[in-house]
């Protein structure tokens, strides 16, 4: 076995995906960070299961600090109206329940993406 195949949240794995991602939420449009997800696991996932969990979880974190930034920020106002425009019942805690979840499938499935390219190409 690898180094790297260790899929634990203090691998090398993680350090890198957590730091492509927030440089590339900083940095890029939204979606950036599937990119940053496939990049990191391209290069050092261990596993399919593992780069799904690590890149989940990661995304799901840096999209909690965001969210709850963004909301500190503008004294809830803003996530309250955007509550309200979506079929949530105007309920905050809704919208930060459906943004994890998009944040962590959409970083898990570009993890996983990375890690099955690197495996597609290694055939």
């Amino acid at each position: 076995m690898s180094a790297f195949s260790n899929n634990k949240i203090f691998s090398p794995f993680a350090g890198l995906l957590l730091a492509l991602v927030i440089l590339f939420q900083y940095l890029l449009p939204w979606w950036s960070m599937a990119l940053a997800s496939a990049i990191a696991a391209f290069l050092l996932a261990g596993s399919a299961g593992g780069a799904f969990r690590i890149g989940a979880f990661i995304n799901i974190l840096v999209w909690l600090a965001i969210a709850f930034w963004s909301h500190w920020r503008s004294e809830g106002i803003l996530t309250t109206k955007i509550a309200g425009v979506l079929p949530l019942g105007g309920s905050a805690i809704a919208l930060f329940v459906v943004t994890l979840v998009v944040g962590g499938l959409i970083g898990g499935l570009g993890a996983l993406s990375g890690f099955q390219v690197r495996q597609l190409i290694k055939k």
